[in-house]
Protein backbone atom coordinates (compact mmCIF):
# COMPACT_ATOMS: atom_id res chain seq x y z
CA UNK A 1 0.00 0.00 0.00
CA UNK A 2 1.48 2.96 -0.97
CA UNK A 3 2.49 5.32 2.07
CA UNK A 4 1.15 8.81 2.60
CA UNK A 5 3.82 11.67 2.85
CA UNK A 6 2.23 14.71 1.54
CA UNK A 7 4.26 18.39 1.47
CA UNK A 8 2.96 20.48 4.33
CA UNK A 9 3.16 23.97 3.53
CA UNK A 10 2.98 26.78 5.79
CA UNK A 11 1.60 29.86 4.35
CA UNK A 12 2.99 33.26 6.10
CA UNK A 13 4.15 31.52 9.13
CA UNK A 14 4.79 34.28 11.71
CA UNK A 15 6.67 32.49 14.64
CA UNK A 16 10.00 30.42 14.11
CA UNK A 17 8.75 28.47 16.89
CA UNK A 18 5.68 26.96 15.36
CA UNK A 19 7.68 26.61 12.57
CA UNK A 20 10.09 24.64 14.17
CA UNK A 21 7.44 22.40 16.31
CA UNK A 22 5.46 21.60 13.56
CA UNK A 23 8.61 20.47 12.06
CA UNK A 24 9.16 17.94 14.57
CA UNK A 25 5.62 16.91 14.64
CA UNK A 26 5.48 15.48 11.25
CA UNK A 27 8.78 13.92 11.75
CA UNK A 28 7.31 12.52 14.90
CA UNK A 29 4.38 10.97 12.62
CA UNK A 30 7.00 10.29 9.44
CA UNK A 31 6.32 13.02 7.63
CA UNK A 32 9.17 14.93 5.80
CA UNK A 33 8.23 17.54 3.34
CA UNK A 34 8.24 20.89 4.06
CA UNK A 35 7.71 24.18 2.00
CA UNK A 36 7.54 27.81 3.77
CA UNK A 37 5.65 30.60 1.70
CA UNK A 38 6.39 34.12 2.61
CA UNK A 39 7.86 33.81 6.52
CA UNK A 40 7.19 36.83 8.50
CA UNK A 41 10.87 37.21 9.48
CA UNK A 42 12.94 36.27 7.21
CA UNK A 43 14.84 32.66 6.51
CA UNK A 44 16.75 30.58 7.57
CA UNK A 45 15.93 30.87 11.37
CA UNK A 46 17.91 29.57 14.66
CA UNK A 47 14.50 29.62 16.52
CA UNK A 48 13.09 27.04 13.98
CA UNK A 49 15.69 24.74 13.92
CA UNK A 50 15.89 25.10 17.97
CA UNK A 51 12.49 24.46 18.28
CA UNK A 52 12.57 21.59 16.03
CA UNK A 53 14.53 19.26 18.29
CA UNK A 54 15.65 16.20 16.51
CA UNK A 55 13.50 17.33 13.38
CA UNK A 56 16.63 20.03 12.00
CA UNK A 57 16.91 17.74 9.11
CA UNK A 58 12.95 18.59 7.72
CA UNK A 59 13.95 22.46 8.66
CA UNK A 60 17.39 22.34 6.53
CA UNK A 61 15.29 20.62 3.60
CA UNK A 62 12.46 22.93 4.07
CA UNK A 63 11.95 24.56 0.81
CA UNK A 64 11.08 28.11 1.04
CA UNK A 65 8.79 30.32 -1.41
CA UNK A 66 7.55 33.92 -2.07
CA UNK A 67 4.59 32.80 -3.55
CA UNK A 68 2.27 30.39 -2.27
CA UNK A 69 1.74 29.97 -6.07
CA UNK A 70 5.05 29.14 -7.12
CA UNK A 71 4.88 26.71 -3.82
CA UNK A 72 1.70 24.37 -5.51
CA UNK A 73 2.25 24.55 -8.94
CA UNK A 74 4.09 21.11 -9.51
CA UNK A 75 1.11 19.63 -7.12
CA UNK A 76 -1.60 17.73 -8.75
CA UNK A 77 -3.76 18.06 -5.41
CA UNK A 78 -3.65 21.07 -2.99
CA UNK A 79 -5.70 20.68 0.40
CA UNK A 80 -6.35 24.09 2.68
CA UNK A 81 -7.23 23.63 5.96
CA UNK A 82 -9.23 26.39 7.62
CA UNK A 83 -12.28 26.11 9.60
CA UNK A 84 -13.59 29.73 9.06
CA UNK A 85 -17.27 30.11 7.80
CA UNK A 86 -16.22 31.06 4.22
CA UNK A 87 -18.83 31.88 1.05
CA UNK A 88 -16.55 30.11 -1.59
CA UNK A 89 -18.38 27.21 -3.44
CA UNK A 90 -15.52 24.95 -2.57
CA UNK A 91 -16.38 21.65 -1.37
CA UNK A 92 -15.49 20.81 2.63
CA UNK A 93 -14.44 17.65 4.08
CA UNK A 94 -13.73 16.75 8.20
CA UNK A 95 -13.27 13.48 7.83
CA UNK A 96 -9.66 11.70 7.89
CA UNK A 97 -10.95 8.70 6.31
CA UNK A 98 -11.99 10.91 3.46
CA UNK A 99 -8.47 12.75 3.31
CA UNK A 100 -6.29 9.95 3.63
CA UNK A 101 -8.05 8.56 0.64
CA UNK A 102 -7.92 11.42 -1.34
CA UNK A 103 -4.57 12.03 -0.64
CA UNK A 104 -3.81 8.10 -1.86
CA UNK A 105 -5.64 9.20 -5.22
CA UNK A 106 -2.91 11.39 -6.37
CA UNK A 107 1.02 11.59 -6.59
CA UNK A 108 1.89 14.88 -5.74
CA UNK A 109 0.20 16.37 -3.00
CA UNK A 110 0.48 19.56 -0.69
CA UNK A 111 -1.56 20.35 2.16
CA UNK A 112 -1.76 24.58 2.93
CA UNK A 113 -1.88 25.78 6.91
CA UNK A 114 -2.78 29.61 7.41
CA UNK A 115 -0.69 32.02 9.12
CA UNK A 116 -1.71 32.06 12.95
CA UNK A 117 -3.56 35.40 12.83
CA UNK A 118 -5.77 35.21 10.30
CA UNK A 119 -5.13 31.60 8.56
CA UNK A 120 -5.90 31.30 5.10
CA UNK A 121 -7.19 34.02 2.81
CA UNK A 122 -9.68 33.05 -0.08
CA UNK A 123 -6.86 34.10 -2.32
CA UNK A 124 -4.89 31.24 -0.92
CA UNK A 125 -8.00 28.90 -1.27
CA UNK A 126 -8.64 29.51 -4.76
CA UNK A 127 -5.34 27.67 -5.56
CA UNK A 128 -6.75 24.87 -3.28
CA UNK A 129 -9.00 21.69 -4.95
CA UNK A 130 -10.66 21.50 -1.48
CA UNK A 131 -10.93 22.41 1.76
CA UNK A 132 -10.47 20.51 5.04
CA UNK A 133 -11.42 21.16 8.63
CA UNK A 134 -10.40 19.50 11.59
CA UNK A 135 -12.97 17.98 13.76
CA UNK A 136 -13.17 20.47 17.23
CA UNK A 137 -15.50 21.67 19.92
CA UNK A 138 -17.86 24.11 18.34
CA UNK A 139 -17.17 26.51 21.24
CA UNK A 140 -13.63 27.42 20.04
CA UNK A 141 -12.19 25.97 16.73
CA UNK A 142 -9.42 27.75 16.14
CA UNK A 143 -6.22 25.81 16.89
CA UNK A 144 -2.21 26.63 16.93
CA UNK A 145 -0.20 26.77 13.54
CA UNK A 146 2.09 23.55 15.28
CA UNK A 147 -1.06 21.75 16.48
CA UNK A 148 -3.29 21.56 13.27
CA UNK A 149 -0.10 19.54 11.63
CA UNK A 150 0.42 17.55 14.45
CA UNK A 151 -2.98 16.66 14.18
CA UNK A 152 -3.09 16.06 10.23
CA UNK A 153 0.36 14.46 10.66
CA UNK A 154 -0.94 11.96 13.49
CA UNK A 155 -4.03 10.54 11.49
CA UNK A 156 -1.85 10.06 8.39
CA UNK A 157 0.58 8.33 10.44
CA UNK A 158 -2.06 6.19 11.69
CA UNK A 159 -3.72 5.14 8.17
CA UNK A 160 0.07 4.48 6.92
CA UNK A 161 0.27 2.21 9.69
CA UNK A 162 -3.01 0.92 9.50
CA UNK A 163 -3.51 -2.87 8.09
CA UNK A 164 -6.35 -1.95 5.77
CA UNK A 165 -5.78 -1.95 1.95
CA UNK A 166 -6.34 0.86 -0.06
CA UNK A 167 -5.70 0.43 -4.11
CA UNK A 168 -5.84 3.79 -5.47
CA UNK A 169 -7.24 3.45 -9.77
CA UNK A 170 -7.37 7.22 -10.17
CA UNK A 171 -3.35 8.22 -9.98
CA UNK A 172 -3.78 8.53 -13.69
CA UNK A 173 -2.52 11.39 -15.81
CA UNK A 174 -3.37 14.04 -13.75
CA UNK A 175 -3.00 17.86 -14.04
CA UNK A 176 -0.67 19.70 -12.30
CA UNK A 177 -1.34 22.73 -10.31
CA UNK A 178 0.83 25.23 -12.49
CA UNK A 179 -1.28 23.58 -15.67
CA UNK A 180 -4.41 23.99 -14.10
CA UNK A 181 -3.40 28.00 -12.83
CA UNK A 182 -2.33 28.91 -16.74
CA UNK A 183 -5.48 27.43 -18.33
CA UNK A 184 -7.84 29.63 -15.64
CA UNK A 185 -5.79 32.70 -15.80
CA UNK A 186 -6.14 32.53 -19.42
CA UNK A 187 -10.18 31.92 -19.14
CA UNK A 188 -10.50 34.58 -16.16
CA UNK A 189 -8.26 37.25 -19.04
CA UNK A 190 -10.43 36.53 -21.86
CA UNK A 191 -13.94 36.11 -20.01
CA UNK A 192 -12.99 39.92 -18.29
CA UNK A 193 -12.28 41.12 -21.48
CA UNK A 194 -15.21 40.09 -22.98
CA UNK A 195 -17.12 42.16 -19.83
CA UNK A 196 -18.34 38.87 -18.24
CA UNK A 197 -17.80 39.70 -14.91
CA UNK A 198 -20.48 41.79 -14.17
CA UNK A 199 -21.44 43.79 -11.77
CA UNK A 200 -18.09 44.97 -10.99
CA UNK A 201 -18.02 44.76 -6.96
CA UNK A 202 -18.76 40.93 -7.58
CA UNK A 203 -15.65 40.55 -9.55
CA UNK A 204 -13.69 38.67 -6.77
CA UNK A 205 -16.01 36.74 -5.74
CA UNK A 206 -16.80 35.31 -9.43
CA UNK A 207 -12.91 34.76 -10.04
CA UNK A 208 -12.82 32.50 -6.69
CA UNK A 209 -15.35 30.40 -7.65
CA UNK A 210 -14.33 29.78 -11.44
CA UNK A 211 -11.05 28.51 -9.34
CA UNK A 212 -13.02 26.34 -7.22
CA UNK A 213 -15.22 24.95 -10.12
CA UNK A 214 -12.04 23.43 -11.69
CA UNK A 215 -9.92 22.78 -8.82
CA UNK A 216 -12.60 20.49 -7.57
CA UNK A 217 -12.87 18.43 -10.82
CA UNK A 218 -9.74 16.58 -10.68
CA UNK A 219 -9.11 17.16 -14.15
CA UNK A 220 -6.80 14.30 -16.53
CA UNK A 221 -4.56 16.01 -18.71
CA UNK A 222 -6.47 14.25 -21.86
CA UNK A 223 -9.34 16.35 -20.44
CA UNK A 224 -7.21 19.88 -20.07
CA UNK A 225 -6.43 19.67 -23.57
CA UNK A 226 -9.99 19.24 -24.75
CA UNK A 227 -11.31 22.72 -22.84
CA UNK A 228 -8.30 24.67 -24.09
CA UNK A 229 -9.27 23.56 -27.57
CA UNK A 230 -13.13 24.55 -26.89
CA UNK A 231 -11.98 27.95 -25.58
CA UNK A 232 -9.91 28.42 -28.18
CA UNK A 233 -12.38 27.96 -30.56
CA UNK A 234 -14.85 29.84 -28.90
CA UNK A 235 -12.14 32.56 -28.65
CA UNK A 236 -12.68 32.95 -32.32
CA UNK A 237 -15.86 34.04 -32.09
CA UNK A 238 -16.58 37.90 -31.95
CA UNK A 239 -17.20 39.98 -28.82
CA UNK A 240 -20.44 40.67 -27.87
Amino acid sequence: MKKINPTIILVRPQLYENIGMAARAMDNFGLSKLSIVGPRDGWPSKKAKSSAKHADKIINRAKVYDHLEDAVSNFDLVIATSNRKRFLTKKKYDSFNTLQKKIRDFKNTAILFGPENSGLSNQDIRLANFLFAIPTNNTNKSLNLSHAVSVISYELFLANNSSVKNISTSNIDKVSKLELSNFIKFLVNDLDFRGFFRPVEKKTNMIDNIYSIYNKIGLSKKELRMLWGMHKKLKNQPKS
